[in-house]
């Protein structure tokens, strides 16, 4: 009886964070990982990054070792314009082997993500030219129904096959994988298994055991035209093939697969299930360790600059000489914030108040910042905390280690003014905006399935 080796795991895995396009949570996938007895996950969401940050998460939590990738729509190569192309795109998974792979693949998903054409993105996809500007740390792994390898071959084009291993084995040496799928491994399909094979032979990449997972359960699998439906704002049954995951095809694995029955798939070609394997084993840490980086800030000691602005506004707020317990409230306040090196926060967000407020932008703080006497004296804030009794230790709690959360809101007809100033002050390269994720709630859910199946206004009001 087959079994699968001991590092094994998958390679191309989707999680809800393929907005539309996948079902499952990353934690819910962390999960099955562990109940399967893994020891390291690869996902790989289509053009971006969302999920990456809860998905390490939850695989640390489970003590399982978290790859982290994207699956990238291609646009097929130019000298081989498959013949059933028509609106599809090719997937690419690309693995990040530690930081440089992470940083390439960052650029990639906000190349797609911040196109201000996001139509012609989403149609067009990556051009080759993209692709091998960023290839630095990254092992890709082409596989699935929807690949351009695959379609050449199922078209039965072994040329242009060939041609298209030989692309991305230039742009990615030999970390460069070729995925054999299970459906691959039965039937007249298995020609295609052993051409695949073959191909990664002759030009020294490794063949593995890949299989795309979308979804964690059998009767998810209706939700991923569903999904298309409600994306393409289509009745379901308007989907086109191309949309899928599966390009239309049912008989494609897209189920995370039962452990002993995938293994039984490769009992003819063991060494498809080691290499993956092996690959997994060339994807070490990605992520960012989570340690804040402030900017610099061009000062000998952020700390004592803190100190020396924090007893100007001191002050300015209660007087010269201030009461004695206040100066002990902020002396403590400031410690604090030094012990765990909170010093470049504090003074960077109030160079931007002041900034704000002497270009007369209407500027407020909101939350448990206003129980900071060290931000009420550097003027971040506006509520006297000491007046009000409000406790530092709400706001900033030494048995803590999270950096505080002060939130800042900005007059929003001159908001961009406000961004401009961050931008030019502190560096392009170093600011960033926080993007939110909205779900659909029940209601809105029962509203869109509606849509998808045809329903009347007058159904969906009254469901």
């Amino acid at each position: 009886m087959s079994t699968l080796p001991a590092d094994f795991t998958h390679l191309h895995v989707h999680s809800h964070y393929t907005l539309l396009g996948g079902a499952p949570a990353p934690e819910a996938l962390v999960e099955r990982a562990r109940a399967d007895g893994l020891t390291s996950l690869a996902l790989a969401d289509g053009n971006a990054l969302f999920g990456v940050v809860a998905f390490a998460r939850a695989c640390r939590a489970a003590n399982i070792r978290p790859i982290i990738g994207l699956t990238a729509a291609v646009a097929p190569p130019p000298e081989d314009m498959p013949p059933d192309h028509g609106a599809a795109l090719g997937r690419l998974v690309l693995l990040a082997t530690g930081p440089a792979g992470y940083r390439s693949l960052c650029r990639l998903a906000s190349l797609y993500q911040t196109d201000p054409d996001r139509e012609r993105r989403a149609r067009h996809g990556f051009r080759w030219d993209e692709l091998r500007e960023h290839t630095a740390g990254l092992i890709a792994v082409s596989g699935g129904r929807t690949c351009w390898l695959e379609r050449y071959l199922r078209a039965g084009q072994p040329g242009a096959a060939s041609r298209y291993v030989a692309r991305l084995g230039g742009l990615y040496g030999e970390g460069c994988t070729l995925a054999v799928g299970p459906d691959l491994m039965i039937g007249e399909l298995r020609a295609i298994a052993d051409e695949i094979i073959a191909l990664a032979t002759r030009f020294g990449l490794h063949a593995a055991a890949v299989q795309p997972i979308f979804c964690l359960e059998p009767e998810e699998r209706p939700l991923l035209r569903l999904l298309a439906a409600i994306d393409d704002n289509c009745p379901i049954d308007a989907v086109e093939s191309a949309r899928l995951p599966d390009g239309g095809d049912e008989a494609t694995p897209l189920v995370w697969p039962d452990r002993a029955a995938f293994a039984g798939a490769y009992a003819a070609r063991p060494e498809l299930l080691a290499a993956a394997g092996q690959v997994a084993a060339l994807c070490g840490e990605a992520l960012p360790d989570g340690r804040p980086l402030w900017p610099s800030l061009d000062l000998a000691s952020p700390a004592d600059a803190l100190r020396q602005q924090a007893a100007a506004g001191l002050a300015q707020r209660y007087g010269d000489p201030a009461p004695p317990d206040v100066v002990a409230r902020l002396a403590h306040e400031t410690a604090v914030i030094t012990q765990f090196g909170f010093a470049p926060l504090f003074l960077v967000v109030a160079d931007v108040v002041r900034f704000a407020r002497a270009s007369g932008i209407p500027a407020g703080t909101r939350g448990s910042v206003a129980n900071s006497l060290a931000a009420y004296c550097l003027g971040i804030t506006t509520v006297d905390p000491v007046a009000h009794d409000l406790l530092f230790e709400r706001f900033l709690n030494p048995a803590r280690r999270r950096p505080p959360d002060i939130d800042l809101d900005f007059c929003s007809r001159r908001r961009d003014e406000v961004l401009d100033y961050v931008r030019r002050t502190y560096g392009m390269e170093r600011v960033a905006l926080v993007s939110t994720m909205n779900t659909l709630q029940p209601r809105s859910a029962v509203r869109e399935t509606g849509k998808a199946y045809g329903l009347s206004n007058e159904t969906i009001n009254a469901l």
